[in-house]
């Protein structure tokens, strides 16, 4: 009988003996109650002795449900349990924590397991030598739970592994080297090229297809790329190796892509790598996932890049350029933050473009973010009206930008080093024109992407331009031609390096035009401060191998761009020295590195290891919450590596 039923039972007799009262005889209600009080009491004692019962009963189950769940978890249970004590000593575990333990050492618990109860996070993951758990952690009871998922790891890696992968190589230079040969030598040539390539390939056993004279297609499994990348896709290589007794040697650029995406949107990623491998100089491999989310590898790009456009392509170039300005009303023109002399000239040269198509254009500009030279070069610019009319503030800009405005980027493509960042991300259409490397960072769709890393400057890009577009009533005005010039003369370090022909054809067109080369003179001229800045920045110098010096400035002494600049060309300039790095504390509060090579070290690569970019002989970094012994020390680091490269080259 449970407790409730017997409650409900006394309250019915306690009714039954007040009723006898009321209405039966007083003898008979007094027999009655004490005999319902008697009855009430065995009752009572029946139910203790039940109640007792019952109780030990479930104490009995309940320690027979304990025992089969013990011996469940001890023998059973796929997790692996560790109870441990305040010393994080264990004092017990189930079967499968005993069969870890087995498995390797006694030590395991202390080398593995003891340091996740040292870190703050309860649950994660744990990877031994041949197994990988998954764990999860109870501090209050300390209790240690692990999972073996060794299993589902190896199939996600076999998955990894097998994800299809697509590549595509090119021939960099093969028009400009077979343009002067006969077809016995040409023959001879395509014969070597594709031995080259069907054995390089043959060593992975993947498909692959020729597709023309200087271009071939594969087909692989992400497991075999990484066999390429772990030899550093030698294919480079030994294609320069074995033309290198040519009047021009051959190079070849590889974009490779892979993933889980469909083979379309594979081969499209692998199309874009290839592009921006060729567009950032050619030798070179650009290998990226299709996954949006993925930054892209670069592999060689040890040697200069060889000049690919055509008089074809930059009067393409022009045109398309012409009718994108006809289908906008106001233009922007925006260079990088602190621009240089490049810069301004090639953002004027712009301008003038805009004019010829009679369209209102801005150049935007940052006054409190000059160095000298351009500080001297907008003293001249402000002598001219129609030019001075064409500046405009970041301020003025965002409040009179439309969402029909178009932005043209000049000397940089990076969307972080605009002038403002915020300006940028106002525009929806944009215009790129560039002379630097292509990196990972790039406007995800602008309407036209001019970038020759071949070419000096952009200022000669941006002349060429203007060349194609000029006629008797579309003049250039002498300053603007002035400016552009100037930017040549800066970016070739007055046309000792990164100079072609095309060069000079251009630098002579500009003169024609008027070019001043006093002007230019007093605005690249170099004051006594400057001098003596240059001077001590070079007495902080030392080699850190037998032909790379390095100069890091004060700590708490700030230096503009350009005297670093000028710094690590003085540093070139010197005998034996093949490359310059100098480091100092830039005014917007970062701590730059400016980097100068003869052409024998890619001092691009060198800064994009530290999140910089630009040539293979002239590049540099801007790095934020670091000093100046901080960001020496990474580099150092990366010359150290470059070091040890070229050690293995040698062996």
């Amino acid at each position: 009988m449970k407790k409730e039923t017997f409650g409900k039972f006394v309250l019915l007799v306690c009714i039954l003996q007040i009723l006898s009262f009321l209405f039966l005889n007083k003898w008979i209600a007094v027999g009655i109650l004490i005999v319902a009080n008697a009855f009430l009491f065995q009752m009572y004692i029946r139910l203790r002795r039940w109640q007792k019962i019952s109780d030990q009963e479930k104490i009995r189950m309940a320690a027979r449900v304990a025992q089969d769940n013990s011996q469940y978890l001890s023998d059973k249970s796929p997790s692996m349990i560790f109870i441990y004590n305040e010393q994080k000593t264990v004092e017990w575990m189930n079967q499968n924590a005993l069969q870890l333990l087995d498995k390797y050492d006694q030590d395991t618990w202390q080398k593995y397991l003891v340091g996740l109860l040292d870190q703050e996070k309860d649950q994660g993951l744990l990877r031994l030598p041949e197994d990988t758990l998954t764990y999860s952690l109870d501090r209050t009871k300390r209790i240690l739970f692990l999972y073996n998922i060794t299993d589902q790891e190896k199939a996600k890696e076999k998955q990894r592994q097998i994800q299809p992968a697509i590549g595509i190589i090119a021939i960099d230079n093969y028009t400009d080297v077979i343009d002067k040969m006969g077809d016995k030598e040409i023959s001879y040539l395509n014969s070597l090229l594709t031995t080259i390539v069907s054995d390089w390939i043959n060593e992975y056993h993947i498909f692959y297809k020729r597709l023309n004279a200087e271009r071939y297609f594969f087909v692989a499994h992400a497991e075999d790329i990484k066999k390429m990348e772990d030899e550093e896709f030698s294919l480079m290589e030994r294609v320069r190796n074995a033309t290198e007794d040519q009047p021009l040697p051959l190079t070849v650029s590889m974009g490779i892509a892979y993933g889980t995406e469909s083979l379309a949107k594979i081969g499209e990623v692998a199309q874009n790598n290839l592009d921006m491998a060729l567009v950032r100089g050619g030798d070179q491999t650009v290998l990226k996932s299709s996954s949006e989310d993925t930054k892209p590898k670069f592999f060689g790009g040890t040697t200069a890049g060889t000049a690919k456009r055509t008089r074809v392509r930059s009067r393409a170039m022009s045109t398309a350029l012409k009718n994108i300005f006809n289908e906008h009303n106001d233009i922007y023109i925006m260079g990088h933050r602190f621009p240089d002399m490049d810069a301004i000239g090639s953002a004027f040269g712009v301008a003038c473009l805009a004019d010829f198509q009679g369209k209102t254009n801005y150049i935007v500009i940052d006054e409190n973010e000059l160095i000298p030279d351009v500080e001297r070069c907008l003293e001249e610019i402000h002598k001219h009206e129609e030019l001075e009319a064409k500046l405009i503030t970041v301020d003025q800009a965002l409040k009179q930008i439309t969402k029909e405005s178009l932005l043209v980027m000049v000397d940089y493509h990076k969307p972080s080093l605009s002038i403002s960042q915020p300006l940028y991300e106002k525009f929806e259409k944009v215009v790129i024109i560039d002379h630097h490397r292509r990196g990972d960072e790039f406007p995800s769709k602008p309407l036209l992407t001019y970038i020759e890393s071949s070419a000096s400057s952009a200022s000669e890009l941006v002349s060429e331009l203007i060349q194609y577009e000029s006629s008797r009533k579309k003049q250039m005005d002498k300053i603007t031609a002035t400016l552009l010039l100037a930017g040549m003369i800066v970016d070739t370090k007055s046309f000792t390096i990164r100079t072609s022909s095309r060069t000079f054809d251009v630098a002579s067109y500009l003169k024609i035009n008027g070019a001043d080369s006093g002007i230019i003179q007093y605005m690249l001229s170099t004051d006594l401060t400057s001098f003596l800045e240059i001077s001590e920045l070079v007495a902080y110098s030392e080699f850190i191998t037998s032909s790379i010096v390095v100069a890091a400035g004060a700590e708490g002494k700030l230096y503009d761009s350009v005297t670093a600049a000028k710094t690590a060309d003085t540093l070139l300039s010197m005998n034996g020295v093949e490359a310059a790095f100098v480091i100092t504390n830039r005014k917007d509060g970062k701590v730059g590195i400016s980097a100068r090579s003869n052409g024998k070290v890619n001092v691009q690569k060198i800064m994009e290891a530290l999140e910089g970019g630009g040539h293979f002989t002239n590049a540099a970094t801007q790095i934020a919450g670091k000093t100046v012994n901080e960001v020496k020390a990474m580099l150092y680091n990366e010359l150290n590596e470059l070091d040890q490269v070229k050690e293995r080259t040698a062996e």
